[in-house]
């Protein structure tokens, strides 16, 4: 054997381990997301798929579903004027909530990271308080605080600001009160991440330039927490999208949603495509609003890069 070969040899074999490497760091992240996958695929895809094809199947009779094929459920979602009325209804009551819960959350978060550290686990277990209580018993809450003999009327009447009693029950603004009260916490801990994660000497500096307070808002804590801002206010979006049961407790009897017309379709009519279609178009609204705010927080960040 040549001495010349050694050396040929020791080459060929250090570049193999930094290929091999190089394919073990490329796939180890796919290594690592593979059993999440799994678990995404069998619990959640495959149901949307099951969904997806049981909104074209046929409903006859008082049968729960026929085998087939037809396009006549989603014909009839956009031909019904109360379906239209409760699509578009269930997107109004989502966005205002969103946003009501964004800016809520948003000076809520804000207060608790600018607050000495003694002050967050107080303020965070108030934000965490909603999460330990159930749907049904915030709205049995709800219920002793707008009707008229309530906890609010009472206070409005005794401070003054009302001569008689009032009741906000079973109106819309009691329907977008527990939306935003259920959805808050979540808003909160997505934008109090967001800005553990900022510089508080940002805001020394910027005062020591003589920028004043709105300005330094301007200029530094929003650009850095557009894209926090944005996917609570995804989350939020989701959330009071998909509820149905706030709304249809505090809200008035005209106030139909799309998770209610899925349940009644479900549970009271017995018309399975008619349901799947309304879930198919629920989880088609959420991913259009998902890919929007994605494409805006992505250019965001281009531009700041």
């Amino acid at each position: 054997m040549s001495l010349a070969a050694i050396p040929s040899r020791e080459t060929n074999a250090a570049s193999e381990g930094r290929r091999s490497a190089a394919l073990l760091e490329r796939f180890t992240p796919l290594m690592l997301l593979t059993p999440a996958l799994a678990i995404a695929v069998v619990f959640f895809g495959l149901p949307a798929l099951t969904m997806l094809r049981m909104s074209f199947n046929l409903h006859v009779d008082q049968r729960l579903f026929v085998p087939g094929l037809t396009f006549d459920h989603y014909g009839e979602i956009v031909s019904n004027p109360l379906f239209r009325g409760a699509v578009w209804t269930t997107i109004r009551l989502a966005l205002i909530a969103s946003l009501v819960t964004v800016m809520l959350g948003y000076c809520f978060a804000m207060l608790t990271w600018l607050k000495p550290r003694r002050w967050r686990l107080y303020l965070m277990g108030l934000a965490l308080a909603p999460m330990l209580v159930s749907e049904i018993s915030i709205i049995f809450g709800w219920w002793m605080f707008f009707p008229k003999n309530g906890l609010l009327s009472y206070a409005l009447v005794s401070t003054g600001i009302v001569h008689e009693k009032i009741s906000l029950m079973y109106t819309e603004f009691a329907a977008l009160v527990g939306l935003t009260y259920l959805s808050l916490p979540f808003c909160f801990f997505i934008l109090l991440s967001v800005f553990d994660g900022i510089d508080r000497r940002l805001l020394e500096s910027s005062a020591d330039l003589g920028a004043g307070p709105f300005t330094a808002f301007r200029e530094i804590l929003l650009p850095l927490t557009r894209g926090g801002v944005l996917a609570a206010f995804s989350q939020c979006f989701i959330w009071t999208m998909g509820t149905y049961a706030t709304p249809t407790a505090l809200g008035p009897d005209a106030l139909w949603t799309m998770g209610l017309l899925v349940q009644e379709q479900m549970l009271s009519k017995h018309n399975w495509p008619l349901a799947s279609a309304f879930a198919m178009l629920l989880v088609a609204i959420i991913a259009m609003v998902m890919f929007v705010a994605r494409s805006l927080s992505t250019r965001r960040i281009d531009y700041h890069d």
